[in-house]
């Protein structure tokens, strides 16, 4: 079977930089491929996995809110999907399922990328879902030595420390709440804090205690706007070094690209195209 298309499933979709990108590096390249944007309702994933399987489709990208259950709905699966419970890029092998995450490792990327280099003593994680677990693993074997889960909901953030701690045992891990003054004080010993939670996409985080944030550390937000969030906006106003989501999009996509296809190609081809379409989208919901 030739297997020649590739997705991302997810809902909502229609506002995924991920066609764009991956289309654009096709095209680029020549390849006999298609990237489409598949949006699901509740409780079909399932059935579209096993369409997946049984197609020609070579494998694709799972996003919001589908990752926890492509993770578990996978026949294979890699060790960050095993760490973090969350899968966003699955491939066909041998008519099974493999299910990889490369949103830490794609962070990663981006950090070094930016001249921040991949090891932190001192990181602040600003919720606790998937995203967050895979950067936090990601950092963890990179030699981060301390990590803060600051999350609204200490139960989820508990569960992401008893999750990750076996697997990283020189990490030392805490946890919290998001209120102004605990996070100020978290702040304080922090050289990296990593923004996980959809404020930016979904409001605005209102009472985020910029001054706290030493003008040593670094910010990096993963939701991304064009010109930045308005939290990168307001650190960057302050003096801090900060970065937004779009990055580590493009790098993350680049490592689902080598994943699919054995190609290597750089994260920045991938971030040009991410740009190109971000336009396009604004142009679109104007």
């Amino acid at each position: 079977m030739n297997r020649s298309l590739l997705f991302v499933v997810g809902r909502p979709i229609g506002h995924s930089l991920s066609p764009a990108m991956h289309n654009g590096v096709i095209s680029r390249l020549g390849l006999p491929l298609h990237y489409v944007p598949v949006e699901l309702p509740e409780g079909r994933l399932e059935a579209f996995l096993r369409l997946v399987r049984e197609a020609n489709f070579l494998g694709g990208n799972v996003t919001i809110p589908f990752k926890e259950e492509a993770a578990a709905l996978s026949d294979t699966r890699s060790e960050e999907v095993e760490a973090c419970g969350a899968a966003n890029t699955l491939v066909v092998r041998d008519g099974g399922l493999h299910a990889d995450n490369t949103d830490g490792e794609g962070f990663l990327d981006a950090l070094e990328g930016r001249g921040w280099g991949r090891r932190h003593d001192g990181v602040v994680l600003l919720g606790a879902g998937g995203a967050a677990r895979g950067v936090a693993f990601a950092l963890g074997r990179a030699g981060a030595r301390r990590i803060a889960v600051l999350n609204r909901t200490s139960g989820r953030a508990e569960d992401f420390v008893r999750a990750l701690s076996p697997r990283l045992p020189s990490v030392t891990f805490s946890t919290g709440g998001i209120d102004p003054r605990t996070l100020a004080e978290a702040f304080g010993d922090a050289d990296l804090i990593v923004q996980c939670t959809p404020l930016g996409l979904i409001g605005e985080w209102e009472d985020f205690p910029h001054k706290a944030v030493k003008k040593t550390a670094r910010f990096a937000d993963l939701v991304y706007r064009a010109g930045g969030t308005r939290l990168v906006r307001r650190l960057r106003a302050v003096g801090v070094s900060s970065i937004d989501g779009l990055p580590m999009l493009a790098c993350q996509a680049a490592r689902s690209f080598a994943v699919w296809t054995g190609k290597e190609v750089s994260g920045g081809i991938f971030l040009d195209y991410a740009k190109k379409g971000l336009k396009k989208l604004e142009k679109r919901d104007f």
